[in-house]
């Protein structure tokens, strides 16, 4: 294979990698921005407008359980951090629960968790693997943006430069499949 068949050929590549990536998390925009009007119409039509969490009471650790639980009620993966959980879970407690955390979580994290025989909170190992598994998701998408960018300057480069993005492309593709295995565990 010739040296310009083979540069033709890793470029068509990444280019293609890439626009998939991005037709994904076109797709799961849209599905996250559907769901939170969903529940900004629901908060409305509840009359919910204040902050029904008691005062000097911090249940970000709630918001959370609650908002992945609903999530993975759909059966779908989503690339949420924890701060866009806690949101979520918050969201969801104000506008469907009328601000009662307690009941909101009995009836979104319980009923997932009916299939084990165990009811327990989660350890703190389990919360730094979730912890650990947000950073790695929030790594994954910078480092996606930075090739979709190397990208579109490897289609203006010539000659050596273009031979320096290749190898930086390489570098970051080999990054970007570990941080998927760890985020497919």
């Amino acid at each position: 294979m010739k040296k310009s068949e083979l540069k033709n050929y890793i470029r068509e590549n990444i280019i293609s990698t890439l626009s998939e990536d991005t037709e994904a998390e076109i797709a799961k925009t849209k599905e996250l921005t559907s769901a939170i009007k969903d529940l900004e119409a629901a908060k409305k039509e509840a009359g919910i407008e204040e902050d029904a969490t008691p005062k000097g009471e911090d249940f970000f650790y709630d918001y959370l359980d609650i908002g992945m639980s609903y999530l993975e009620g759909f059966g779908k993966k989503h690339s949420l951090d924890d701060t866009q959980l806690e949101k979520l879970g918050k969201k969801i407690v104000d506008q469907l629960y009328k601000g009662d955390v307690g009941k909101a979580y009995d009836a979104i994290v319980k009923r997932g968790a009916m299939k084990e025989i165990e009811d327990k909170e989660p350890s703190k190992s389990d919360l730094k693997k979730t912890k650990g598994l947000a950073k790695a998701k929030e790594e994954l998408a910078k480092l996606t943006k930075q090739m979709k960018s190397l990208a579109r300057d490897y289609k203006k480069a010539e000659g050596e430069e273009k031979e320096k993005l290749v190898a930086d492309l390489k570098k970051k593709t080999k990054l970007k499949k570990e941080l998927e295995a760890i985020i497919d565990k």
